[in-house]
């Protein structure tokens, strides 16, 4: 008795070419890392017509990011003790309660000068 032989475990499974292809896809692609030959297996294609994909204007001369991960979880455990600040943000000291100037209103104290005098030395 003859058996057919079924898919082997190492054996790669062929992916089927999707009926359309975006350049967002394939920027989504090179995004997470995966070169042009990753996209050639991911997508079933031949060389030339991955190499003629990129001659599109949007793709012209793109690369697949580097993507490198941490061999273990990575936690800041100190942003829960303190606020978050920001160092490049800069504070202006503000004054206790109220400015001088509700002062001045609340007391009926002028502002500035009230001498009248500069109203004459533009004549």
């Amino acid at each position: 008795m003859i058996e057919a032989r079924t898919q082997n475990p190492g054996e790669a499974t062929q992916n089927e070419t999707p009926q359309t292809i975006t350049v967002s896809m394939i920027l989504e692609d090179l995004d997470n890392g995966i070169d042009r030959n990753g996209i050639k297996e991911k997508y079933n294609l031949q060389a030339w017509e991955v190499k003629q994909m990129f001659e599109h204007p949007s793709l012209k001369g793109k690369k697949a990011k580097k993507v490198r991960k941490l061999s273990f979880n990575f936690v800041d455990d100190t942003a829960l003790d303190k606020p978050l600040t920001d160092p490049a943000q800069t504070s202006i000291p503000m004054p206790d309660e109220t400015s001088s100037y509700d002062q001045a209103v609340d007391h009926g104290t002028p502002l500035g000068n009230t001498n009248e005098d500069w109203k004459h030395s533009f004549e």
